[in-house]
């Protein structure tokens, strides 16, 4: 059975932005037709990574469906995308914090 996906992956280039393209990623022997101007080799690699969960999953917990394992894997995967914003988030803060510093220091320095 093949499902129809559509994503728009975020596309950066806001003034000239690409036509999107439909790549077919292939998750768990089902096919998921993505629309988006993203590198297709990305997105394939997106949907392995998304296969490459729920098998762990699956195997290691032996759901009876693959739909529970499709959604385990799916928390899991927010998880991780959660954990590395927070990181991220934490790193920009103090980046901000570091640059305020040195711009101050560098104003305070004498003019010699």
């Amino acid at each position: 059975m093949s499902r129809t996906f559509r994503a728009n992956i975020l596309n950066f280039n806001l003034t000239m932005a690409e036509p999107l393209k439909t790549t077919i990623v292939r998750i768990m022997g089902d096919e998921y037709p993505i629309k988006s101007d993203a590198d297709p080799d990305y997105l394939h690699e997106l949907g392995k990574y998304v296969e490459e969960k729920i098998q762990k999953i699956s195997l290691k917990n032996k759901l009876p469906s693959k739909i529970k394992s499709e959604v385990l894997a799916t928390i899991i995967i927010a998880d991780e995308y959660f954990s590395e914003k927070s990181k991220n988030a934490k790193i920009e803060q103090k980046l901000s914090e570091l640059t305020d510093f040195l711009e101050e220091s560098i104003s305070k320095k004498p003019v010699s």
